[in-house]
C-alpha cells in the first residue's frame, strides 16, 4: 500500500493534483489506516496514471471522468479518437509552422524562386538597396500580372546583370539615386 505522496511521486503528479482528482470524482478515495492516512492500491496506481495520461493530452477532466468509467472497448475507442484528433491538430501546427516560415522567408513569400535568386544575385554584386527595392517591387507585380513569363524574363535580366556594362551602368544608377540637384554628377 502506497501514501499519497508515494502515490503521487509515482504517477509524476503532485499530491496537491491528486487531492484534487478525489474532489472532482476522478479518482476515489481510499480507505484510510489506524492512523488516518489514506492508502493506495496498485488500481490506484493504474487510475492515476490514466488520468494524468488523458490530462497531458488535454483531454478534459470532464471526458477524463467519462472515459475512467467506460469498458474497456469503449475506453479503447475513445482513446483512439483523441489520438486522431492529437495527429489532425500537429498536422495544423505543422501547416502554421510552415506559413510563419514563410513569413520569415523574406522575398521568397511572394515572388517566384527564380526572381528570388535574382535579387540574392543583385545583393551580392552590391547592388544599391533601393534598387534592389525596386526590381523587388516591380518582380512582385509582374509575376502577380504574367506568371508564364517571368522565366523567360529573369534569364534576360540574369544575362543583363551579369554584363560587365550594364551591371556597371546599374550600380551608377543606385549610387545617383539618392544624389542633390546640386551633385555634380
Amino acid at each position: 500500500m502506497l501514501t499519497i505522496g508515494q502515490l503521487a511521486a509515482y504517477a509524476g503528479v503532485t499530491v496537491r493534483a491528486v487531492r484534487h482528482y478525489h474532489a472532482k470524482g476522478l479518482l476515489p478515495e481510499p480507505q484510510r489506516d489506524a492512523s488516518g492516512y489514506r492508502r493506495y492500491d496498485a488500481a490506484a496506481v493504474v487510475a492515476l496514471v490514466r488520468i494524468r495520461v488523458l490530462a497531458d493530452a488535454g483531454v478534459p477532466l470532464s471526458r477524463a471522468q467519462e472515459l475512467l468509467a467506460a469498458g474497456d472497448a469503449e475506453f479503447a475507442a475513445a482513446v483512439e479518437d483523441i489520438d486522431r484528433r492529437l495527429r489532425a491538430e500537429i498536422r495544423e501546427r505543422q501547416r502554421h509552422r510552415e506559413r510563419i516560415a514563410q513569413l520569415a522567408a523574406g522575398d521568397s513569400l511572394a515572388l517566384p524562386p527564380e526572381a528570388v535568386a535574382y535579387l540574392a544575385r543583385m545583393r551580392q554584386l552590391g547592388f544599391h538597396d533601393r534598387l534592389v527595392e525596386v526590381e523587388r517591387d516591380s518582380w512582385i507585380l509582374i509575376a502577380a500580372q504574367m506568371p508564364e513569363q517571368v522565366p523567360v524574363l529573369m534569364a534576360i535580366k540574369h544575362q543583363q546583370i551579369e554584363d560587365p556594362v550594364l551591371r556597371r551602368l546599374y550600380l551608377d544608377l543606385g549610387d545617383l539615386a539618392d544624389c542633390t540637384p546640386d551633385d555634380p554628377r
